[in-house]
């Protein structure tokens, strides 16, 4: 084990042992999900047909707030589906170490206390669980596989990373967050390590700085709920073009949620950023809609469309806007289970057009299978 994780660990075991009479509950869930897929082109060349994750949370009530622990577990996903046809599996490889094999790492650590109508938490965290949510796409172990139908890939969150995020609203008005953090994330870092989230200068691999990342955002309740919000982050990005790096990126976007009937939410993305952001993707737009038979029975329906840099198309000359559109039935079984048939048509595969050589573009299918196993327990102090 890793000894930055048995530190933690034995810090963990300390604050809980010296807060004992403080400890009102302690809340626990584990689950596994595990996702097979295959590929209407090149499905010959996966080893892998079923991929898998596991996870695990903590939270307990520490004095005047609650103390987060997430720990995580992935397969080694070469070579599967999402290696065939790229994004088509967000959960994928989510735990990975520097040589891209899975392993069992501590992802999250942070504390969150309240102030009234303003939340304050700090800690190593996932910055996507604070921005750019909506209600029908957001969350790869039940809702969409495909990322571009997950978070919003034109903004350019950083992975498991120091942070401080600030959150004032209240339950009938405008919701404000703020957040501050290293842009470097644990999966960021050339090496993977829990020593690198704590160096704020250059990767030691690549030389770029790090740099910081911010976000603000806005959310506003209504019949048509709407998000708004726009971030920055100072890292350097080498170009495909091997020209000056590229630094100081920035982008703004917009979320809107909706009913369209009973039992039937509407869920939308729209972002652009500096072209500067991210190695790809400097404008996004997506839809999805979500009906729920009953509590137990749910179909869903997403397209998201992503458009490349000016960089990146002029390295590539087969390189092309991609488009997806993914089909998914969950299954709620029982209190524990959840099984998902799940369908993707991939326009431009890859961001590649169709006359791309050996790779994989223009047009493809991925059939996939997700099963859900989870379980949640209190315990009371």
């Amino acid at each position: 084990m890793n000894r930055m994780i048995r530190l933690a660990c034995s810090v963990i075991a300390s604050l809980m042992l010296l807060t004992t009479q403080a400890l009102a509950e302690i809340s626990v869930e584990a689950g596994t999900t595990i996702v097979g897929q295959q590929t209407s082109k090149q499905n010959n060349t996966i080893n892998k047909d079923i991929i898998g994750s596991v996870d695990l949370a903590i939270d307990a009530d520490i004095g005047p707030g609650t103390l987060h622990i997430y720990g995580e577990g992935s397969t080694t996903p070469t070579i599967s589906a999402t290696n065939v046809v790229a994004g088509s599996n967000t959960d994928a490889g989510t735990a990975l170490d520097k040589n891209g094999e899975g392993r069992f790492q501590l992802s999250e650590i942070a504390y969150s206390f309240d102030l009234d109508a303003l939340n304050i938490s700090l800690g190593v965290q996932d910055l996507t669980a604070f921005a750019d949510a909506t209600a029908v796409s957001n969350d790869e172990g039940s809702q969409f596989l495909a990322n571009a139908l997950v978070n919003n890939p034109s903004i350019a969150f950083p992975d498991y990373t120091p942070s401080v995020v600030v959150s004032y609203g209240k339950e009938e008005g405008a919701n404000v967050t703020a957040l501050v953090a290293n842009a470097y994330g644990l999966g960021d870092n050339s090496n993977a390590n829990y020593g690198d989230l704590f160096r704020f200068g250059r990767d030691k691999t690549t030389g770029l700085k790090k740099g910081t990342f911010a976000l603000g955002e806005v959310r506003i309740p209504g019949e048509v709920g709407l998000t708004l919000g726009g971030w920055l982050r100072t890292s350097e990005i080498a170009t495909h073009l091997g020209s000056a790096n590229k630094s100081s990126s920035y982008g703004l976007y917009a979320n809107a949620d909706s009913s369209l009937a009973e039992n039937t939410l509407l869920s939308a993305r729209f972002g652009w950023n500096s072209a500067k952001a991210t190695d790809e993707v400097v404008t996004h737009a997506s839809i999805a809609v979500e009906h729920a038979y009953s509590e137990d029975h749910v179909i869903a329906l997403g397209v998201a469309w992503n458009g490349l840099s000016s960089d990146f198309r002029s390295t590539y000359a087969n390189a092309a806007n991609p488009l997806v559109a993914e089909l998914y039935y969950r299954w709620q079984i029982n209190e524990y289970v959840a099984i998902s048939p799940d369908v993707q048509y991939w326009s431009h595969a890859n961001n590649l057009s169709r006359n791309s050589g050996g790779s994989v573009g223009g047009s493809a299918w991925v059939y996939g299978l997700r099963l859900q196993i989870g379980a949640s327990h209190q315990m009371a102090h």
